[in-house]
């Protein structure tokens, strides 16, 4: 089968799809009333082509949702030309929910608080709600899809080119309005990109476990079982007593290890358990391969 051919096959699952989509469109509309409550009064730009759309609407007043929705237009062919179909279609899509979320909480004003309060809150709002969109293996389109593509392409981290083009936009914010509110948007970019990150390493918080026991064939199927993971055996021996063992590597989410070590302790209350936090862990019942 060809790449191009291979590249069309596009994987339903429809219920994953729908929950997906249904995040996506939630999370679309707290962005944009977070951006039409807390941004646009005080004039702050986000990061990306949200953030162009908003300094057009700022200069000549164009509806920042038109702009981002045409904007986006020549980034969705890239992704659907140089991207996986199914991430490139919800990309698409997420532009879609997005354009049509500015639209519709245009009328949302919140009372005016202090701009650094603004900042501050907007960004964590911002940022938090990114990441399931994200986990679910999608974004709202913008520069994301246009750096990952060049990061693939030139093996140069997504961030540096967001970094760059961020910076252009905010050059432009403050020689325009000056730089009070240019340091204030990368406050609130800075204050969204820290969100983001944690939660979304949050969302998929995991512990590696290694335990060493004799009762190792008696602990496995109780994972297996009861906490629907995987296990796996690795053959050990001890230095000084020479004795053989299997021992027992597992990934648990955080929420889970308390259920593990009652496992193991009903079984070997003398058991070696060592806990590893890990970064992150993608695949088999964890996160999704993006």
């Amino acid at each position: 089968m060809s790449k191009f051919a291979e590249k069309l096959k596009l994987k339903i699952e429809p219920k994953e799809d729908l929950l997906t989509l249904g995040i996506m469109f939630a999370l679309c509309l707290v962005h944009g009333i977070t951006i039409n409550g807390f941004y646009v009064p005080n004039n702050f730009l986000s990061g990306g082509i949200s953030g162009i759309s908003l300094l057009f609407n700022y200069l000549w007043g164009l509806p920042s949702w038109l702009v981002l929705l045409i904007f986006n237009i020549p980034v969705a062919i890239i992704g659907i030309l140089y991207l996986d179909l199914k991430f490139a279609l919800f990309s698409t899509i997420g532009i879609l929910f997005y354009s049509f979320a500015l639209a519709v909480t245009a009328f949302v004003k919140f009372p005016a608080i202090d701009p650094i309060l603004a900042a501050l809150v907007g960004g964590v709002v911002i940022g938090v709600s990114g990441a399931p969109v994200v986990r679910r293996g999608a974004t709202f389109g913008g520069m994301d899809v246009v750096a990952l593509v060049l990061s693939r392409k030139y093996s140069v981290p997504m961030g540096n080119f967001n970094i760059i083009f961020n910076l252009i936009i905010m050059s432009i914010l403050g020689f325009t309005f000056g730089m009070e509110l240019a340091i204030l948007s990368i406050l609130a970019m800075f204050v969204a990109n820290i969100a983001f990150n944690n939660a979304l390493i949050g969302m998929n918080k995991t512990q590696a476990v290694l335990i060493i026991s004799d009762k190792s064939e008696e602990i496995v199927p109780d994972i297996m079982h009861l906490l629907k993971r995987g296990a796996t055996y690795i053959p050990t021996k001890g230095a000084f007593t020479g004795i053989e063992r299997k021992l027992i590597y597992c990934i648990v989410k955080t929420v889970e290890l308390a259920s593990l070590k009652k496992i193991v302790m009903q079984h070997d209350p003398n058991a070696l358990f060592t806990v590893i936090t890990t970064k992150e862990v993608i695949g088999r019942g964890f996160g999704a391969v993006n």
